[in-house]
């Protein structure tokens, strides 16, 4: 039995800096839930996301970020959507809204704020900082090309932040987010090695070991997280095994501390 509270109260006690923002996520999650039910979009709370709201019904206790999911064409209606919504204090960011942002999937991001713990040197040169959710889109891609175009990105967009000259930056990676768009379609050949059934995140998105399968996901059902009550995959167990493996037993405290991204938000107060 996984006793929740007694990991909270280590990992993110009330008034600690990491549980203020795992409730700052929360409420830009519910916005994002509002307009994709708004506008019959589905989505699902994925990865860690996932885990959390199956074992722990909330964040991971000792998790500082938030993951969504949604079918490719959702997904692209979705960021449509959001650029052209007048989001309040959020704002999504991506290529478009920061050219220094070179992930392929968006973050539904606050517009003020500062990230989580220590800044990356990418990190540092953001447009917005604030705390925020991550959006991946799910695609029929085989694990092979989703690994390829992951590993593209990196190689042609990671490392131009430490070209120091903002302008000259800019525009190199204009440049190379043109050449990644030109070499991907030529990694098609590479989905014979696909599954029948077999999901991955969007090409270029990253996680080409989060393997899904169709039928795990869809319809999705919904789990109380938190304060409210989410969608996750339609087969959690299933989807979670997958990903995770024995995703019921929690980690040790030292595979714990491997996993955290912000070590000294752990016990920090307001």
């Amino acid at each position: 039995m996984v006793d929740t509270e007694k990991l909270k109260q280590k990992y993110s006690p009330e008034g600690s800096a990491l549980r203020e923002y795992q409730l700052r996520m929360v409420k830009e999650v519910l916005f994002l839930d509002k307009v994709c039910k708004n506008h019959g979009l589905t989505y699902f709370l994925s990865g860690g996301s996932a885990l959390g709201a199956v074992r722990h019904h909330g964040f991971i206790p000792w998790d500082d970020d938030m993951d969504i999911a949604l079918p490719s064409e959702d997904f692209k209606r979705l960021v449509k959507i959001l650029h052209e919504t007048d989001a309040g204090p959020y704002v999504l960011q991506d290529r478009h809204t920061d050219f220094n942002y070179v992930h392929e999937f968006p973050k539904f991001r606050e517009k003020e704020g500062n990230m989580l713990g220590s800044c990356p040197p990418r990190g540092r040169l953001y447009k917005y900082k604030g705390v925020g959710v991550d959006i991946f889109s799910i695609e029929k891609n085989s694990y092979l090309r989703s690994l390829v175009c992951g590993k593209l990105r990196v190689y042609l967009l990671h490392y131009t932040y430490l070209i120091k000259n903002a302008w000259l930056r800019k525009w190199v990676t204009k440049l190379q987010w043109i050449v990644f768009r030109c070499l991907v379609p030529l990694t098609w050949p590479l989905n014979v090695f696909r599954k029948k059934g077999e999901l991955h995140y969007g090409l270029g998105q990253g996680l080409p070991k989060h393997i899904m399968w169709e039928q795990d996901l869809f319809p999705v059902s919904e789990v109380p997280f938190e304060s409210a009550v989410l969608p996750v995959p339609r087969n959690q167990d299933a989807y979670l095994t997958c990903l995770y493996g024995n995703w019921r037993q929690v980690p040790s405290d030292e595979e714990i501390k491997k996993t955290i991204h912000n070590k000294d938000l752990i016990e920090s107060k307001r």
